[in-house]
C-alpha cells in the first residue's frame, strides 16, 4: 500500500471490465484481498484515519473504476464497430454473421445480458465491448 498497490488493483479492475484482452486478469480475487489489505494494514498505509470511511473511499473507487471500465469497453466496440462493417472479409474471431446473432440477441435481452455478465467473469469483459460493437442502446448499459 506505500507503493501505489490499491492504485494498481484499480487499474487492473478497469482493464478487466473495459478492454478486450482483460479477461485473464484476476479481478475478483484482488477485491477480496484487497478488503483484507484494507483491514488489517497500519494506520500509516490508510489515506483517511477513520478505517470505515477508508474502506469505504476503496469501494466508492473500485465501483466508478468498474463502472468507468464497462463505459470504456462501450466506447471501444461503438468505435471500432464500423471499421469492421466497413471490412469485406471476416476475421478470424469475429465474423459478419456472428455480429448479426449478437445484434439480434441485443436488441432482445440486451439489458438482462449485460446486468448478467456483470457477475460472469469472463463474460464482463466481452459483453460490453460487443454492445458497442453492435450498437445497442447506450442507456441500457
Amino acid at each position: 500500500m506505500h507503493h501505489g498497490g490499491m492504485y494498481l488493483v484499480l487499474l487492473i479492475i478497469f482493464l478487466e471490465t473495459g478492454l478486450f484482452f482483460g479477461f485473464f486478469l484476476p479481478g475478483d480475487v484482488l477485491l477480496f484481498i484487497s478488503g483484507m489489505v484494507i483491514a488489517v494494514a497500519e494506520d500509516s498505509t490508510h489515506i483517511f484515519s477513520n478505517d470505515v470511511v477508508n474502506l469505504i473511499f476503496w469501494q466508492v473507487l473500485f465501483i466508478c473504476g468498474t463502472i468507468a471500465g464497462n463505459f470504456f469497453g462501450y466506447w471501444f466496440g461503438s468505435k471500432f464497430g464500423p471499421i469492421l462493417e466497413r471490412q469485406q472479409k471476416d476475421y478470424w474471431l469475429l465474423k459478419r454473421n456472428h455480429l448479426a446473432i449478437a445484434r439480434n440477441f441485443y436488441n432482445h435481452k440486451g439489458g438482462i445480458a449485460v446486468c448478467i455478465a456483470r457477475f460472469i467473469p469472463i463474460a464482463r469483459t466481452f459483453v460490453p465491448i460487443i454492445a458497442g460493437l453492435v450498437k445497442m442502446d447506450y442507456k441500457k448499459i
